[in-house]
C-alpha cells in the first residue's frame, strides 16, 4: 500500500514512518522538518510542508492509497479533505484523544479538560468534520502517551468510555494501531479508542 504520512517528523509519526517500511508499504513522509527525518531508511519519498497548506498537501496525496494523519486539528482535516476529494485517496485515518467522547474516570477526565479544553474542542471539530465528508474515514483515539518501548499489543474497544486497557500507551503502539487501522477496510467509518495493553 502506498501510504503519506502527515506529521511524520513528530514523535508518533516517526514510528509510523519505521513500521510502515517494515511492513512493507510504500511510504512517503509529509512534514515541516524534514531534516528530522535523515536517519528513516526506506522512504519512498519526503515531502516538505505544512499541513494546512493546500497546495503543499494536494501535491503530496496524488498517487497515494491511504493518508495516516499523525497529528490532528480541524485545519487539518480540512486541508486533507480537500485535497483528498479533489486527487487523492479515499482512505484517511487521524488521530485524536480518547479524552474527547470520553466521561469517565470523571476526574482526570475533568481535569484534561480544564488544561486541554481548546485542543480538545479543536479535536472534537475535526472529527465531525471527517464524520460529514464521503471520505473513508477512521478516528484513532490514543490515551495518554509516552515514548516507552513497545508492547506489541494494544486494548481496542469503539465506546465513549475504555472498557479495558491501561492509561498508557507508549508512542510506538499507537502507530501500530495507526497502521492497522489503514490496513483494515473494516474499520471504515469508525472511532475507535486505543489504550495500552494491562
Amino acid at each position: 500500500m502506498r501510504i503519506l504520512v502527515v506529521g511524520a517528523a513528530g514523535r508518533t509519526g516517526k514510528h509510523v514512518l519505521t513500521q510502515g517500511v517494515r511492513r512493507g508499504h510504500e511510504i512517503t513522509a509529509f512534514a515541516r522538518s524534514p531534516e528530522k527525518l535523515k536517519e528513516h531508511q526506506g522512504l519512498s519519498a519526503v515531502h516538505q510542508g505544512d499541513a494546512r497548506d493546500l497546495d503543499a498537501v494536494r501535491t503530496a496525496v496524488q498517487g497515494q492509497d491511504a493518508v495516516i494523519a499523525a497529528v490532528g486539528g480541524s485545519e487539518i482535516a480540512l486541508t486533507l479533505i480537500t485535497a483528498m476529494r479533489e486527487s487523492g485517496p479515499r482512505r484517511l485515518v487521524m488521530t485524536s484523544s480518547r479524552s474527547v467522547p470520553a466521561t469517565r474516570p470523571r476526574l482526570p477526565v475533568a481535569l484534561a479538560w480544564l488544561f486541554l479544553r481548546t485542543a480538545y474542542v479543536d479535536l472534537a471539530r475535526a472529527e465531525g468534520m471527517l464524520q460529514a465528508s464521503d471520505l473513508d474515514w477512521s478516528v484513532v483515539r490514543g490515551t495518554m502517551l509516552n515514548d516507552k518501548p513497545a508492547a506489541g499489543r494494544v486494548h481496542v474497544d469503539f465506546a465513549a468510555n475504555a472498557t479495558g486497557g491501561a492509561m498508557q500507551l507508549s508512542r510506538a503502539d499507537y502507530a501500530m494501531a495507526l497502521l492497522d487501522t489503514a490496513e483494515d477496510a473494516g474499520l471504515i467509518g469508525k472511532a475507535l479508542g486505543v489504550c495500552g495493553p494491562k
